[in-house]
């Protein structure tokens, strides 16, 4: 398996990340994974180190499944056309473009996907509750007394109004006990390394989070949090979260004083997530099977 994406201050982790995932479900199963990209955040780069998936520019071999994850469309075209892989998979959450002729498959790692999203693809979809991506090395939710609100927003540096927001937020209550990854946080919150974030959440009065690949790792931890819709990629996964009946605050709003407010109303009203579990095994098996039947592997 070639993963194909990208992790940087621009692009955040999210795709990294899901691709990692799968990467390790792969390995679990005796098959090599390698990837190929832009990785320049440590904590992916690092991630990618503890799971033994090398990063590098190695040419793509016949028989490979690809699998692409990012939303540049060029990207995305190109590898429509690559000559040698066996199975070309593109992973998708937006479900807005259509998906260029050559993908097999589209995995869009999110329960609200369905066909509808892509009227106009004709190969195999893998979507749903049973195909998320979710890491495996999660705790389960055990908060102590006083516990820190921890703030999460991606791997990208957060918009100035959402840091303003914060900033704001940090004013409005002096009381509360904050820790966050990133330098943007304000001077008084506790900051967190990125790669040590999931052991603090285990222990934390709640989360607040971006509405990105995050969410599915904090329903599987089962912490109460607050959800910020900080792009409009995020846009289904926001809307699937507020259906859920967890509180959020739509975050492209241009001022900060308003949603600092809102946000510290929120803070008194966190809630879990519904529980979901990594599918990205069952996901592997489905693109190692295709690759069989189509006579690629052996």
């Amino acid at each position: 398996m070639v993963l194909v994406s990208e992790a940087t201050g621009r692009s955040g982790a999210g795709h990294a990340m899901r691709c990692a995932t799968l990467g390790a479900a792969w390995q679990r199963a005796g098959r090599p994974v390698r990837a190929i990209g832009h990785y320049d955040l440590p904590f992916v780069r690092e991630r990618f180190a503890r799971l033994g998936i090398p990063i590098g520019s190695d040419p793509v071999q016949a028989g490979d499944v690809a699998v692409i994850d990012t939303y540049d469309a060029s990207t995305r075209f190109r590898w429509s056309h690559a000559p040698e892989p066996a199975v070309r998979v593109l992973i998708d959450d937006l479900g807005s473009v259509q998906v260029p002729p050559g993908y097999a498959v589209v995995w869009n790692p999110n329960p609200y996907a369905s066909i509808d999203m892509y009227p106009q693809f004709g190969g195999l979809l893998l979507s749903g509750l049973e195909h998320l991506a979710v890491r495996e090395d999660l705790p389960h939710w055990a908060p102590i007394p006083d516990g820190e609100i921890l703030v999460s927003l991606g791997g990208g540096l957060p918009s100035p109004p959402v840091i303003e927001m914060l900033c704001l937020l940090d004013e409005l209550a002096p009381e509360e006990r904050f820790a966050a990854t990133g330098d943007w946080a304000p001077a008084r919150w506790r900051r967190i390394r990125s790669d040590a974030f999931w052991r603090e959440a285990g222990q934390a009065r709640g989360m607040i989070i971006a509405a990105g690949t995050t969410v599915w790792e904090a329903a599987a931890v089962g912490i109460p949090v607050i959800l910020l819709m900080t792009a409009d990629n995020q846009r289904l996964v926001y809307r699937w979260g507020r259906d859920s009946g967890v509180p959020g605050l739509n975050a492209l709003l241009l001022d900060p004083d308003f949603l600092a407010h809102q946000l510290g109303g929120l803070l008194r009203v966190p809630s879990p997530l519904p529980p979901v579990t990594n599918g990205a095994d069952r996901v592997a098996e489905r693109l190692w099977r295709l690759a069989l039947e189509g006579g690629h592997l052996s």
